[in-house]
């Protein structure tokens, strides 16, 4: 699966255009209070400039525990509800008036 997808495509360039609106402080806050599951699911399906975009904001202990999750995502099936879910969730703890809990609960792994 990749940002190829229109619904995914547009479901990133949605959390990309609320990541550059916030402050860049509180954007790096809320990115570095993120499940390294959630930024992981979201990058893998996320262009390369995208992709580093979100990891410039990070440090670099976040940012390799997100890059070892985001090679165990490479085994998860991502439907683009999930991706949109995942999306609007971020992007709403990004911008909000305080930070969200976790979106992802499970992601079911391939099976084929």
């Amino acid at each position: 699966m990749s940002a190829r997808n229109p619904a995914i495509a547009q479901a990133i360039a949605a959390f990309m255009e609320a990541l550059r609106s916030a402050p860049p402080k509180l954007a790096q806050s809320r990115l570095l209070n993120t499940a390294d599951r959630d930024l992981a699911a979201l990058l893998a399906v996320a262009d390369e400039a995208s992709r580093a975009e979100i990891l410039g904001f990070l440090g670099p202990a976040k940012s390799r525990r997100v890059s070892e999750e985001l090679q165990r995502m490479s085994h998860v099936r991502l439907p683009p509800e999930t991706v949109e879910r995942l999306a609007r969730h971020l992007a709403a703890h990004v911008t909000g008036d305080r930070p969200l809990g976790p979106a992802s609960r499970y992601f079911r792994p391939h099976t084929g």
